[in-house]
């Protein structure tokens, strides 16, 4: 393996599952995972970065203290796979970090990540590529998603196809020849994994059991079905900083007297609801859709989606591709595509004026 083939991604997403780091080649024509993990947020961080989402302020010494803080997880979860993988510094090209995002904001517009790449740069060794969305938001773009892009290099397929990619936000793409459409659904996992660490003390619904054991209650559906969001045409994009426990609180009061399988269910239905209103917006109807992201292993969710739809829904571990991995990857994919000064395809995806080259450099 050369050292201009092998790459690092990490990526934190709404979830705040932890830091995702993929070790990644792309010496053949369709890069090659060789190392993943995810490194556990500590839970003090994890909360205060959870509590930014319903209550987005904070002081410039916090959020000076937060930019380390993250760049310290970051860079561990980085030095930590390449011991596991036995691989040395001095192999890698370089590291994409997405960074950890705070708050979303196009139209505004401004994005804002946290864990300075300088400080993962110096911590590693090894020259660092972050802060990508900014680049697209100046060419009157969303920021986001940027996964979509990244879907039409490892889905090599020339029939309509859709991937969605469930983290604590849902996004979608559409494949078709080279034709790439891409925008966010709306919530994902986030809404039911923030009702289960509020409401049940743990912290998501594993395996959609709960939720497998409750009723869809219509009259919550319906409250939530009404926001705007999920008629506004795209291209759009939205974050944790929106769909979260005050919007929950906001559109359908008090959830108390419910049940809270009732409530988990809904909830599932919610996303279940606006992938199915997401996908009759594409020019064709897909022959296959493919699940990735948390939401992959949500199985009351990929079931009712299934039930909906004509076509398989299964998730990309049927393609021996990890649906776990795949946004890590993305960032190893995004930092190489910067070092060749190669412009991202996102005109079709997130509205920009022009396709971007993404990203800044800090040298080790």
């Amino acid at each position: 393996m050369n050292k201009s083939s092998l790459y690092i991604g990490l990526m934190s997403g709404t979830s705040l599952d932890g830091v995702d780091a993929a070790l990644v080649d792309f010496q053949a024509h369709q890069p090659v995972l060789k190392g993943f993990m995810t490194i556990p947020y500590p839970d003090s961080l994890k909360q205060q970065l959870d509590d930014l989402n319903h209550n987005p302020t904070l002081s410039l010494k916090s959020l000076c203290q937060l930019e380390h803080q993250v760049a310290q997880q970051f860079s561990q979860a980085a030095l930590t796979l390449l011991e596991a993988t036995q691989t040395q510094p001095e192999q890698i090209q370089a590291v994409g970090s997405h960074g950890q995002t705070l708050y979303h904001a196009p139209e505004i517009p401004m994005s804002l990540q946290v864990g300075h790449p300088a400080f993962i740069a110096k911590n590693t060794g090894i020259c660092t590529v972050a802060d990508f969305r900014i680049d697209d938001l100046a060419k009157k773009g969303q920021g986001a998603p940027l996964a979509p892009a990244f879907h039409r290099i490892i889905f090599d397929t020339d029939l309509p196809t859709v991937v969605v990619n469930i983290g604590g936000i849902a996004n979608l793409t559409y494949l078709e020849n080279d034709q790439v459409i891409g925008f966010d659904t709306g919530p994902g996992n986030g809404l039911m994994d923030s009702y289960c660490q509020t409401a049940l003390a743990r912290p998501f619904d594993k395996n959609g059991a709960l939720a497998a054991k409750g009723e869809v209650k219509p009259q919550l559906l319906s409250k939530w079905m009404a926001d705007p969001y999920f008629s506004k045409p795209a291209p759009k994009s939205t974050g944790k900083e929106y769909f979260n426990a005050n919007w929950l609180k906001e559109t359908a009061g008090s959830l108390a007297r419910y049940a809270p399988e009732d409530v988990l269910s809904s909830l599932t239905q919610l996303t279940v609801e606006t992938l199915l209103m997401a996908l009759l917006t594409l020019p064709k109807q897909p022959q296959s859709l493919w699940v990735c992201g948390g939401g992959a292993n949500n199985e009351t969710l990929i079931d009712r989606l299934q039930g909906q739809l004509p076509y398989s829904v299964q998730t990309t571990q049927a393609l021996n591709v990890d649906p776990d991995a795949i946004e890590a990857m993305m960032c190893a994919w995004l930092a190489k595509q910067r070092l060749s000064n190669t412009p991202i395809a996102l005109k079709r995806i997130t509205g920009a004026e022009t396709d971007s080259i993404l990203g800044g450099i800090w040298a080790p």
